[in-house]
């Protein structure tokens, strides 16, 4: 049987010391409490061994376990986040075309507070843009500028409040654009296809519009409307079933921002935004067809720069996400 200690100390990742407050028969960390989550491939760890997260914010799980060896740790979360989190997903759905809204079936009702983030997978040969995306009960209404016929794919994810998430950060960053073509690969090792993938303009010099997000083989690719040249950034993120990776970002901030409107550029005040958080917006309700140029975190302020005065007709769904 395991002994247990009012506190000992463990190097977790070579900097930084935990309290261990049991250990097992072998002397290997069963308990650990600590502010570092332990790096990747340290020893003194048992199987199954449960870390808690001593400093735990907003938007982080506060436990996680053990999933490799006493040898090599590999840590993961398990339980709720103290925030937002990925609930649902559904990728690769087919649009039934015939007009601009689309109606998409949800696998479950909806929680006041929901947020839900959608994405072209694949675009056709039409310039088609998402406007407006509203979840009533378990369907999500979709608003597109023009007809998306049946040659547009769409990925949908749902934000919850409070939850153990389903779906985990595995990949998020800003990438400059390279340009040469509408389509610009952005490298991200690991990324494998069944990922999902979303991003968001950092900053534009026109109107041009993402249309498309698909995950690949070590990459992501987004689809612009044209040739984004080298003037263009993308944040960008990408989601993987929680379990079987560490995540790289967490979500530190999320709601619906209703537009106060008076010029394209919108201030969103969020306590605590950082400028290294990274923002991902969609639109939530809009009256015609803008499109959203940039967005752009400062010191507890998101602003979200759009093609035309938004008034206070429309609404924004953000996240930012803010590194582990």
């Amino acid at each position: 049987m395991g002994q247990i200690f009012e506190t000992m100390t463990l190097q977790g990742d070579g900097t930084t010391a935990h309290n261990v407050l049991q250990l097992d028969v072998r002397d290997d960390a069963l308990l650990v409490e600590g502010t570092t989550i332990p790096t990747n491939g340290t020893a003194g760890y048992a199987v199954g061994c449960k870390f808690i997260k001593t400093n735990a914010s907003t938007g982080q799980c506060a436990e996680w376990r053990n999933q490799g060896t006493a040898n090599a740790c590999q840590f993961r979360p398990v339980g709720p986040v103290l925030g937002y989190g990925v609930h649902n997903v559904l990728s690769h759905v087919a649009s039934a075309g015939g007009d601009a809204a689309e109606s998409i079936a949800m696998p479950e009702f909806f929680w006041p507070g929901d947020l839900t983030f959608t994405e072209h997978k694949t675009a056709g040969a039409s310039p088609v843009t998402i406007c407006a995306q509203l979840l009533t009960n378990a369907t999500l209404a979709i608003t597109e500028s023009a007809d998306p016929s049946t040659d547009h794919v769409y990925n949908v994810a749902t934000l919850r409040n409070g939850i153990s998430p389903n779906w985990d950060i595995v990949a998020a960053g800003t990438h400059t654009t390279a340009g040469g073509a509408a389509a610009e690969d952005i490298t991200i090792a690991g990324v494998v296809a069944t990922d999902l993938a979303f991003a968001t303009y950092s900053a534009t010099n026109d109107t041009d519009a993402i249309r498309a997000v698909a995950a690949g083989a070590g990459k992501i690719t987004v689809t612009m409307s044209a040739d984004p040249s080298t003037v263009h950034g993308l944040h960008y993120v990408v989601f993987r079933p929680r379990g079987s990776f560490k995540p790289t970002h967490y979500i530190v901030a999320a709601g619906t921002h209703t537009t106060v409107g008076g010029a394209a550029a919108e201030a969103i005040t969020i306590s605590g935004a950082l400028v290294t958080d990274i923002p991902i917006v969609h639109y939530h309700t809009t009256n015609d067809t803008d499109t959203i140029k940039s967005a752009v975190v400062t010191a507890n302020t998101l602003t979200v720069t759009m093609t035309a005065d938004p008034s206070t007709a429309h609404k924004l769904n953000y996240m930012l996400l803010r590194a582990y």
